[in-house]
């Protein structure tokens, strides 16, 4: 541990998508006295596809979720209208549609572009972290799958009962926003998930620059690995086998540690309703362990799951369990300080 880490100011980057960006942010609070979010934009599920084609822009569904969830008094009016979703049996277009989808569309238009509307969002909300795009073009995420098929847009890609995926691209090509590569550039800690392993986490990896910033950063790179596997994205895939495709994008010596959930703490029954939804808690074994570190990447095993807060109603996608924000910013911040810059 350096002194400069100790009396200077922490940077902290969450890289991913709303939710798990989220939990990343809130847990650092304490910990990091800058905090910012660079967040998938190429989502093309029903609220957000639906806002994408409405005001021609990148998919706001994750930036919203973070929003206002960050906001300075979440349960204030303004982040919960935001959350709100319509109900619609008249327009059917409409009946699901978040209405903070809408709002940062219409801040779009006025303001000439996402990261503009993003600020002005975030300003009227008092959230404390800033909150970037990871590119303000509006682009789909695209992958080859190992048969060979082409699949397009990201609820393709994220589709159940589909070949695994071999890689992901972007059409058309886009370039990451440069305050995103300012921010990886100048941050202490880089955080990579947790969150849709291809279709949030990858898929920022995607947009031109992001790679080579993380490649070219002093800052140490964590992977904070899911909970479980995803269907549609990660079935059958092992913890170790999530270190080597992000390995594989990055490139060698770019990732140093990777956090890891202990399942063990886990109760029978909240595992087994998870797996009846096809979510199947990621076990860490000794082969994982040797694998990982063969990769030059050190694990780190902790009890990171949130307690079991019963089933969650989610909006087009599956629930899983989450990491305690609390737990995640204390096991960040204690990295921080172990493998502070000099």
């Amino acid at each position: 541990m350096s002194e400069s880490t100790n009396t200077r100011a922490l940077r902290i980057v969450a890289l991913g998508g709303g939710g798990g960006s989220a939990q990343v942010l809130l847990g650092t609070r304490p910990f990091f006295a800058e905090r910012t979010a660079i967040i998938a934009v190429t989502d093309s599920g029903r609220s957000t596809g639906t806002a994408r084609m409405i005001a021609n822009i990148p998919a706001p569904g994750d930036l919203r979720n973070l929003l206002a969830t960050l906001a300075a008094d979440p349960d204030a009016v303004l982040p919960r209208l935001m959350q709100h979703r319509l109900r619609s049996s008249a327009v059917p277009l409409l009946d699901g549609m978040a209405v903070g989808n809408l709002m940062i569309g219409g801040l779009t238009q006025m303001a000439g572009d996402i990261a503009a509307a993003v600020e002005l969002a975030r300003q009227m909300l008092g959230c404390p972290e800033q909150i970037l795009p990871v590119s303000t073009a509006n682009t789909h995420l695209c992958a080859e799958l190992v048969d060979g098929r082409i699949v397009v847009a990201e609820a393709a890609v994220r589709a159940l009962g589909k070949p695994a995926i071999r890689r992901l691209f972007l059409d058309p090509p886009a370039a990451a926003y440069p305050p995103a590569i300012t921010a990886i550039t100048n941050a202490d800690v880089v955080v990579i998930g947790p969150g849709s392993f291809y279709t949030s986490l990858l898929a920022t990896l995607c947009f031109e620059g992001i790679v080579t910033a993380l490649r070219e950063t002093s800052a140490t790179v964590v992977f904070v690995c899911n909970t479980t596997t995803q269907p549609g994205q990660t079935d059958g895939m092992s913890i170790a086998d999530h270190v080597t495709r992000l390995v594989d994008v990055l490139g060698p010596g770019v990732l140093d540690v990777t956090l890891i959930n202990d399942t063990t703490e886990l109760h029978p029954a909240v595992v087994a309703r998870y797996s009846a939804a096809g979510l199947h808690p990621l076990v860490f074994t000794e082969t994982d362990r040797q694998a990982i570190r063969a990769l030059g990447v050190e694990p780190l095993v902790r009890h990171l799951a949130e307690s079991d807060p019963g089933y969650r109603e989610l909006w087009n996608k599956a629930d899983t369990i989450r990491h305690d924000p609390q737990v995640l910013g204390l096991a960040l911040w204690k990295i921080a300080l172990d493998r502070g810059k000099p």
